[in-house]
């Protein structure tokens, strides 16, 4: 049976008692009347005085009575019927109002519980939130509609120094970098069209420095859609800014480098071919048959030319490898300063003769004699000083150049002024610099490697002096430069060069010899030939191993020049196995290394001297004369 079923017949139950018991009322109140009226009846008949009219009246009194009584208990039954089931009803309804109740009060305390949990959750929530929001190292912050501040994280103000009270009391204007003054409009222009707005923004800090921000701001809306204000998010990129400002510089600079390096190859190649030409063209046009006397000593002096020409550029280079890695040393010995300044100017006027240039060259000797030695680096005083002359003459067409030299309290002071074409200011900082031209690539009118002004800088400097100049673009240049006087003497300087001379003119060594040793079949020939007007026995081995088959077999050998590149075994070794045969035995090392640290290997092998090549007659002869005594 269904629960519709079950309704409707408790619904006809109830309607049914209640009409049987009026049913039952009508039937009882039908028969009282009926009794009554045959009461009535029969009372009509009978007289008034009778018994049986007295008897008929109280029964129809009774019969009333009884039937009101009947009605009044018929009419309690059903209301008491009712009640009942009213109470019953009641009775059930508070039970299931009781277990609603219960219901309840079990669900309110589980939606207590639930409450309690939810804003336990919230409140942690909220906190680990804020936490996060405050631990980063970025700023955060929440601006209204109105663009006033709602919220924000610490490092919001930490950025630039400040706290939240320092900040609200400052005016945003006053913190922002003049030239983004514009960075607000242009944010609320980007967020009313697109929603978002990325850009850098420079803030003041409170010590006075700026720190630049990456910022980027998101429009904020609610459920509806409306926008309530936007969020902003800064990152101090400064540092990281400076780095990459400071990678663009490197960069630029390698490539400004690379550049300069490029065009200095390009340089070299064309500065080391051009005399290098000259030389093998002229030594073959030596093999002609129809060369005449004069002929031969044009070219002759044409080869010698471009051959110092080509010593003096891979000198250069050589230099500025020292010089790149902090290999060049100053070593002071007793020099005359005339003398230095004597050799350059000779070599200068060959230079002007040689170019057939119309420059009048004027010295001016501001110098006392008594004060002529000092105690310098000669060779690298002279180096600096014939890059400053050739730089004259090389860009000096017609004129004149003025070389003057002077003691001035205790610094000496070197100037060279000539009428060229002059530099240009914007140039004048950076002709210093390494490859540095003022006219660079194949276009450029005059030769050279570039690195001249810079080896004559570095080496005034690690000297202890100064160098600098002066110059206008058509009109000329001068560049002047001091080192500290040290003075040595005055005339002894002299009287050695004098002493010298005299030793060079009277060699005779016809009852000494000496072995030549190097792998090199030209340089062999080359020494042989410089030795023989010295009348000296030349004995000559292509190897070590030979040299010192040659010095066991010969105890009688004076001096031994000995190179130091050879293959099977080198010079170092072979000096070395030779101080186990003669530990007396002078050795004079020939190299081409040119760096002080292979001089002091060499030296420290065993060689008692050491010459550079190429080899100098005057300089090779010098050097034997200190071991070897004239018949």
């Amino acid at each position: 049976m269904t629960r519709g079923m079950r309704e409707n017949k408790k619904l006809v139950h109830g309607i049914k008692r209640p009409y049987l018991l009026i049913l039952l009322i009508i039937i009882i109140f039908s028969f009282g009347s009926y009794g009554m009226k045959m009461i009535s009846s029969a009372t009509n008949v009978a007289p008034l005085n009778s018994p049986l009219a007295l008897s008929a009246g109280f029964l129809n009194i009774l019969i009333t009575a009884i039937v009101a009584l009947l009605i009044i208990c018929a009419v309690i039954i059903i209301l008491s019927s009712k009640l009942k089931k009213v109470n019953r009803e009641l009775i059930l309804r508070n039970k299931q109002i009781e277990e609603k109740n219960q219901n309840l009060l079990g669900t309110n305390h589980e939606l207590s519980i639930q409450k309690d949990i939810v804003t336990r959750e919230f409140h942690e929530t909220d906190k680990f939130f804020k936490m996060l929001i405050q631990s980063a190292d970025d700023g955060i912050s929440f601006f209204d509609k109105e663009w006033d501040l709602k919220f924000s994280n610490s490092a919001f103000y930490s950025v630039i120094g400040l706290d939240k009270d320092s900040y609200a009391s400052s005016d945003p204007a006053v913190l922002i970098h003049p030239d983004d003054i514009g960075y607000m409009a242009a944010r609320l222009e980007a967020l009313k069209n697109k929603g978002f707005h990325e850009s850098e923004l420079r803030l003041r800090h409170k010590d006075g420095y700026y720190v630049t921000l990456s910022t980027r701001s998101v429009t904020v809306k609610d459920e509806n859609g409306k926008i309530i204000g936007a969020l902003t998010i800064s990152r101090d990129i400064t540092k990281m800014k400076e780095v990459h400002e400071e990678l663009v510089k490197a960069n630029i600079e390698a490539e400004m480098s690379s550049r300069l390096k490029s065009s200095f190859l390009a340089n070299i190649s064309h500065e080391i071919r051009t005399p290098l030409n000259s030389v093998v063209g002229f030594s073959n046009l030596l093999l002609s048959n129809d060369v005449t006397q004069e002929m031969k000593e044009e070219y002759i002096e044409h080869i010698n030319h471009n051959s110092e020409k080509l010593l003096q550029i891979i000198g250069d280079i050589i230099d500025l490898s020292r010089l790149e890695s902090s290999q060049i040393e100053i070593t002071y010995e007793e020099s005359s300063v005339n003398a230095i300044v004597n050799e350059v100017i000779d070599e200068a006027r060959q230079i002007i003769k040689r170019n057939e240039k119309s420059i009048i060259l004027n010295v001016k000797n501001l110098f006392e004699d008594n004060a002529d030695l000092v105690f310098t680096d000669k060779i690298w005083l002279k180096r600096v000083l014939s890059h400053l002359m050739d730089n004259a003459i090389k860009f000096t067409l017609d004129g004149s150049i003025e070389f003057s030299y002077s003691k001035e309290n205790e610094d000496l002071i070197f100037k060279i002024s000539d009428t060229g074409i002059g530099i240009k200011k914007e140039n004048l900082n950076r002709i210093f610099e390494e490859f540095r031209q003022e006219i660079d690539g194949h276009h450029r009118p005059f030769e050279g490697l570039g690195i001249g002004l810079t080896l004559a800088k570095e080496v005034v400097e690690r000297m202890g002096g100064k160098i600098s100049v002066k110059s206008e673009k058509g009109i000329g240049s001068e560049f002047s430069f001091s080192i500290p006087y040290r003075p040595a003497g005055s005339t002894r300087g002299k009287l050695k060069d004098i002493l010298k001379e005299q030793i060079l003119t009277n060699i005779n060594w016809s009852a000494r010899k000496c072995l030549l040793v190097d792998d090199n079949k030209d340089v062999l020939i080359y020494l042989k030939r410089i030795l023989m007007d010295t009348g000296i026995i030349v004995i000559m081995a292509r190897s070590g191993p030979e040299a010192l088959e040659i010095i066991s077999t010969t105890p009688d050998i004076d001096v031994v020049l000995l190179d130091m590149q050879m293959p099977e075994m080198n010079g170092i070794e072979a000096t070395r196995l030779i101080r186990k045969i003669r530990k007396d035995l002078p050795i004079i090392a020939q190299t081409a290394f040119i760096f002080e640290d292979d001089k002091d290997i060499i030296l420290e092998a065993g060689c008692d001297a050491c010459l550079i090549k190429p080899i100098r007659k005057e300089h090779l002869l010098t050097v034997m004369s200190s071991f070897i005594k004239s018949e």
